[in-house]
């Protein structure tokens, strides 16, 4: 609920008034000041101009009023104002390039009431930005002092035939606007400036550019208003020049932003994995802005924020300096001092598939596919490459191992150490070499295909040394449904490849009926695989991934692949 402000003074002179004989009223309407009980509230017969002209204690303020026009604008006008002004002690001169955008921050086109001020309340002044009102409980009972523009403690209000003049302890300073801060970075900033202003520019706006001549040509000059514009921010809805913006803006450093990517990429080196670095940058981007204002208090007692992006920034893993966070007209900017890049944005999902057992050496084939009661293995091609949207989106098939049980009537395994291909730099694969999976929780999926009418045991270890450690098991059946049938991913939301699920929907892969199906994670066995850090050290371990079958089928069995995706709490 919002507070309202009442002068308790008010109801004394509105008795006052209403006592008065017609000779006395004659008198009391033809007097230029009447002073109130509360000597800090005058209600005085004049305009504002008039008042503030008449008083030399604000002499310099009106003079600097005049001299930038205000006066004659509000005559234009011809409407009801406040003024904010300063008695002549409390006086500042601008400079000469600032004095417009300084005058124009004490004036604005309503006229406000004491009675109708509350806690919070933001004003739009003549500098089209917002004067924020401060009123704590002393205020509330009627202490002027303890009402407050932008910090700036009221002295005296005079109401005047034409408007409100609030009489401050200093002069107005309004604060810059997250854009104005972005852009008067300095050099330590450069990366994270040119990161946010990267997708902006700017439009002439001709409706509101006032004409001031004609050049030579015959082409008219305007005094122009330039639209800024920046496609990442406008999809959002998020104006970081908006003076109704309330925002919380991380603020990364060149050093931060450099050590975060020195620490990603040595991880990543040692997990045998790759990240672009573009997506990294893009990461902070759409981790750094929020559309509700922190206060200190507020982000130090939170877990998680959610950025505008739906980045998740978890509070206990990143450090920043919430103690002193900068102040603008329309939010507040914390520093990071120390960025740490999550694993689930250093990893989208790790996916690799049974048909690596080509590319495996016999030595290696009996190394990571331990297996019993299988024959007939063989590597093919289950569904035709397809895609979506050809020339976008590559091509996928689906290539499986397959194999029959050697006595249908037999229990059988098949035990696999997840491994990947190895690259030659003409593109061929050359070998193959064992994951190494960062400690972490994981949604834990794979593929089969579908009608083989056989049920498994999923035991998931991780090697540490000489030892298997049974992280996870799960009990899953293969049959009619396309739960696990391949990489469909009927039975699970959001598991398509990086960038797919935002496109989707657009034409032309909103007219491809199968656009669900593509590449994606397959079915869930187990909702949240945890890999240990059995090291202490974030060390990255080995997978082995062991079905089995206790009763045997006759029917050919199809092996598809495994995808591990980080969740959310893989920070």
């Amino acid at each position: 609920m919002k507070t309202r402000y009442f002068l308790l003074t008010s109801a004394v002179a509105l008795l006052g008034l209403a006592a008065c004989t017609d000779k006395t009223w004659e008198d009391h309407y033809n007097n230029s000041e009447t002073e109130i009980t509360n000597e800090q509230l005058v209600v005085v017969n004049e305009t504002s101009k008039s008042y503030l002209s008449s008083k030399t204690e604000f002499g310099s303020m009106y003079g600097f009023l005049t001299d930038n026009d205000v006066f004659d604008v509000l005559e234009q006008k011809g409407q009801l104002h406040t003024l904010l002004v300063v008695e002549n002690g409390d006086f500042e001169q601008p400079e000469p390039e600032d004095a417009q955008y300084i005058a124009n921050s004490h004036v604005t086109d309503i006229a406000i009431s004491p009675s109708n001020l509350y806690d919070g309340e933001r004003i739009l002044m003549w500098h089209g930005k917002f004067v924020t009102v401060g009123l704590d409980s002393l205020g509330m009972m009627g202490k002027l002092d303890h009402l407050t523009f932008n910090e700036s403690p009221v002295k005296k209000v005079i109401k005047t035939v034409d408007g409100y003049i609030y009489v401050l302890s200093s002069m107005i300073v309004t604060p810059e606007s997250l854009y104005d801060f972005i852009n008067n970075l300095g050099e330590d900033y450069s990366i994270f400036q040119q990161l946010v202003l990267a997708s902006g520019g700017k439009e002439f706006d001709k409706q509101n550019s006032r004409p001031i001549g004609v050049d030579e040509t015959g082409n008219t000059i305007y005094d122009t208003v330039w639209i800024y514009t920046n496609e990442f921010f406008d999809a959002k809805n998020f104006n970081l020049s908006s003076e109704s913006l309330t925002a919380t803006m991380l603020l990364f450093s060149n050093d931060v932003i450099n050590e975060a990517m020195t620490d990603a990429y040595t991880s990543l080196n040692i997990w045998g994995l790759d990240r672009d670095i573009d997506v990294l940058y893009r990461w902070i981007l759409e981790v750094a802005f929020y559309n509700k204002t922190y206060t200190t208090e507020a982000y130090e007692s939170s877990t998680d924020l959610k950025s505008i992006y739906d980045r998740q920034w978890k509070i206990e893993k990143q450090e920043v300096d919430s103690k002193h966070p900068y102040s603008v007209s329309n939010g507040i900017i914390y520093n990071v001092t120390k960025l740490h890049i999550p694993t689930n944005v250093l990893i989208y999902r790790i996916k690799d598939f049974y048909r690596n057992y080509e590319y495996c050496s016999d030595v290696e084939k009996a190394q990571y596919f331990a297996y019993n009661n299988f024959k007939d293995i063989n590597v093919s091609t289950e569904v035709a490459a397809w895609t979506p949207y050809s020339g976008v989106w590559p091509m996928h098939e689906n290539v499986a191992l397959t194999a029959y049980c050697n006595d249908a009537s037999s229990s059988y395994y098949l035990k696999h150490q997840i491994i990947k291909p190895v690259y030659d730099a003409l593109g061929n694969v050359s070998g193959v070499r064992p994951y190494l999976i960062p400690p972490g929780p994981y949604r834990f999926a794979m593929g089969f295909a579908q009608n083989q009418n056989v049920s498994y045991h999923v035991t998931v270890y991780v090697i540490n040394g000489t030892d298997m450690v049974n992280i996870g098991e799960s009990d899953i059946t293969i049959g009619s449904t396309t739960e696990f049938h391949y990489d469909r991913g009927t039975f699970l939301s959001d598991t398509w490849p990086e960038g797919y699920k935002e496109v989707k929907e657009q034409e032309p892969i909103a007219s491809n009926s199968k656009r669900n199906n593509y590449d994606t994670d397959g079915g869930c066995v187990i909702e949240e695989l945890t890999i240990p850090d059995l090291k202490g050290d974030g060390t990255a371990l080995p997978v082995v991934i062991l079905l089995e079958n206790a009763s045997g089928v006759s029917n050919r069995l199809v092996f598809h692949h495994w995808c591990l995706r980080p969740t959310s709490n893989n920070y």
